[in-house]
C-alpha cells in the first residue's frame, strides 16, 4: 500500500497573538497551499485555531488541534471539544503528547478513549509514542505504548493513524536522536504494528518524526523514504526558511 507522504508543524504555545498566527498561516497557505503530492499541515496554539482555520480552510493545508477531551461533551472545565474542531472543519488531533502525561497526568486509558473518539468524528488522531529511556528495552516500550493507547482500534482504521515518534529522553535536548537511531525506531514499530494488528495495518498506518528538526536533520530522516517528518516548532518558529524541492 502506498502512504502518502506527510509533513507539518505544532506550535506549543509559542505562537499565541493572533496577527502573528495569521501571518504565519497566509505565508504558508501562499507558499506552500497548492501542493497535492504530500499532506501538510499546521496545528496552531489553541487560541489562534479560528483565524487560522479561516485562513487554511480553501487551501490544500490540513490543521488541528494540539488536544481534545476524551468526551463531546460534558464536565471538563478548560478542555476543548472535539465537535469545536469539527465545527471549525480540522483534519487531525494531535494526542498523548509526552507534555500532557507529564505535567497533566493523562494516562493509556484517556489517550485511547481520545483516539476512538477522534476516529468517530473522521479526524486523523496524531498519536504521539517514544521511549522513555535509551537502551535496551526500546521495542518493549514502545509496545506497550501502541497497544495500550490502540487498544480496540480495528486495523481498518490504521490508514487513518499517525503516529508520532520521538523518544522522550530526546525531548528539551540540545540535539534530536540520530537519524539511524530514529530509523531503527521506525522499523520496531511497523514491526510491533504487524506482529499485533497484522500486516495491513502496518502497510496503511503512517509514521513520522515528532522531535524538533536542525538544519540538514529532516533530509536524513527522510532518506529512506519511509516516512516523513513532523518538525515541531519548539523555541523556532522561522519554519519559512524550509523551501520545497
Amino acid at each position: 500500500m502506498k502512504r502518502k507522504p506527510i509533513v507539518g508543524m505544532s506550535l506549543k504555545i509559542y505562537v499565541n497573538r493572533m496577527e502573528e498566527a495569521k501571518t504565519m498561516a497566509e505565508e504558508m497557505k501562499k507558499r506552500l497551499g497548492q501542493m497535492e503530492d504530500l499532506d501538510l499541515f499546521l496545528i496552531p496554539s489553541m487560541g489562534t485555531l479560528y483565524p487560522v482555520a479561516e485562513i487554511l480552510k480553501d487551501s490544500a493545508i490540513h490543521y488541528g488541534v494540539q488536544n481534545i477531551a476524551p468526551k463531546a461533551q460534558g464536565a471538563y472545565t478548560g478542555e476543548f471539544s472535539i465537535e469545536s474542531a469539527e465545527d471549525l472543519s480540522c483534519s487531525l488531533v494531535e494526542l498523548g503528547h509526552a507534555e500532557r502525561k507529564a505535567l497533566f497526568q493523562e494516562t493509556p486509558d484517556m489517550i485511547n478513549e481520545k483516539v476512538h473518539l477522534t476516529l468517530q468524528y473522521n479526524m486523523w488522531p496524531i498519536v504521539c509514542i517514544g521511549e522513555r529511556e535509551k537502551g535496551d528495552g526500546r521495542k518493549e516500550a514502545l509496545k506497550d505504548q501502541i497497544l495500550s493507547y490502540l487498544k480496540d482500534v480495528s486495523p481498518e482504521r490504521f490508514q487513518d493513524l499517525i503516529l508520532a515518534y520521538e523518544p522522550e529522553w530526546a525531548i528539551g535536548q540540545p540535539e534530536p536522536a540520530e537519524a539511524s537511531y530514529v530509523h531503527e525506531s521506525m522499523a520496531l514499530i511497523r514491526e510491533i504494528v504487524r506482529e499485533h494488528f497484522g500486516e495491513n495495518a502496518s502497510s496503511a498506518v503512517r509514521l513520522i518524526y515528532g522531535g524538533l528538526q536542525r538544519k540538514r536533520q529532516p533530509w536524513k530522516l527522510q532518506s529512506q523514504k519511509m516516512w516523513m517528518v513532523f518538525s515541531s516548532a519548539g523555541l523556532d518558529t522561522r519554519w519559512t526558511t524550509w523551501k520545497p524541492s
